[in-house]
C-alpha cells in the first residue's frame, strides 16, 4: 500500500488582486464605508496602509487626559500614524489648560488640514501661542461651534491663520471686545475667505469679523441673523454666492 501525503502549501494571493494599480487600489479604499476598513486593511500589504489611513484621518478629543494619552501613547513620528490624521476635534470640554502640551500633541501632524472646536472655552493665551506652532500655517477649515470665549480672543485666533479658506460659527457665546478703532487690521496680502457661515447666534464674532477687513466670496447665514446687512456689506466687492438658511 502506498501512501501519499499532500502538504498543504499556503496559497499566493490572487493575481488579478495584488496585480492592481496602487492608484486604482487607494481610489477603492477612499469609497469604502469606515465599517469595512479594518478588513480591507487584511486583503493584502499594498491595502493596509491606505485603510489605516483613512481609519486614523478623524481623531475626536472628549477630554484633556486624551489630549495627553495621545501625546504620550502615540509616537510623535511625523512619517508615523500622526502623519495620517486630517481632522482634529475637541468636544464638550475646557481647552487643554496646559497649552504647552496641546501644541506637542498637535506639532507632528503635518497632515491636519481642519480644526472643529464644539462646547469649549478658548483660553485668552492661545492666540499668542499661535505664531510659534507650525501646524497652524496647515489648518484650511476652522469649525467653531458652542464655544464661549472673548471676541478679541476668537477674532485674534481667525486672523492668524495665515491659509484659513472656511471659517463656520455657530452658537458661539462671546463677550465684550475691545473698541472698534482698537480692531486688528488683517493684513493687505490676506486673500478672502473661500466660505463664510454664521449659524444661529455668533455672539457679535461676525461683525467684528468683517469690521477687521475680513471678507468671503461665499456667505452663508440664518435668514434672521440680526447682522445680516452688516455682514454682506462688507463682502460685497468679493461675494459671489449668498446662502440664507430658514427661508
Amino acid at each position: 500500500m502506498q501512501i501519499h501525503v499532500q502538504r498543504r502549501t499556503r496559497r499566493p494571493p490572487p493575481l488579478a488582486m495584488n496585480s492592481l494599480p496602487q492608484e486604482l487600489i487607494d481610489a477603492v479604499i477612499d469609497n469604502l464605508p469606515r465599517s469595512s476598513l479594518f478588513s480591507s486593511s487584511l486583503v493584502l500589504k499594498r491595502w493596509r496602509r491606505r485603510s489605516q489611513r483613512r481609519v486614523l484621518e478623524r481623531i475626536k478629543f472628549i477630554s484633556e487626559d486624551q489630549v495627553d494619552r495621545w501625546y504620550t501613547d502615540f509616537p510623535q513620528d511625523p512619517k508615523g500614524i500622526a502623519s495620517y490624521v486630517r481632522f482634529v476635534g475637541f468636544q464638550n470640554t475646557i481647552f487643554p489648560g496646559n497649552l504647552a502640551t496641546f501644541g506637542c500633541a498637535l506639532q507632528n501632524l503635518c497632515s491636519l488640514t481642519t480644526l472643529w472646536v464644539n462646547g469649549m472655552e478658548i483660553p485668552d493665551e492661545l492666540p499668542a501661542q499661535i505664531p510659534r506652532m507650525e501646524v497652524w500655517k496647515r489648518i484650511i477649515i476652522l469649525r467653531l461651534w458652542s464655544i464661549s470665549s472673548t471676541l478679541t480672543t476668537v477674532v485674534s485666533v481667525v486672523l492668524s491663520l495665515p491659509n484659513l479658506e472656511v471659517l463656520s460659527i455657530s452658537r458661539a457665546t462671546a463677550g465684550l471686545g475691545w473698541p472698534l478703532s482698537s480692531h486688528p487690521v488683517i493684513p493687505p496680502h490676506r486673500a478672502p475667505l473661500d466660505l463664510l457661515e454664521l449659524r444661529g447666534d455668533d455672539g457679535g464674532i461676525g461683525r467684528a469679523l468683517t469690521r477687521s477687513g475680513l471678507m468671503s466670496r461665499h456667505l452663508s447665514l440664518d435668514v434672521d441673523h440680526p447682522d445680516m446687512d452688516q455682514l454682506i456689506m462688507p463682502s460685497s466687492e468679493t461675494l459671489v454666492k449668498l446662502t440664507l438658511y430658514g427661508m
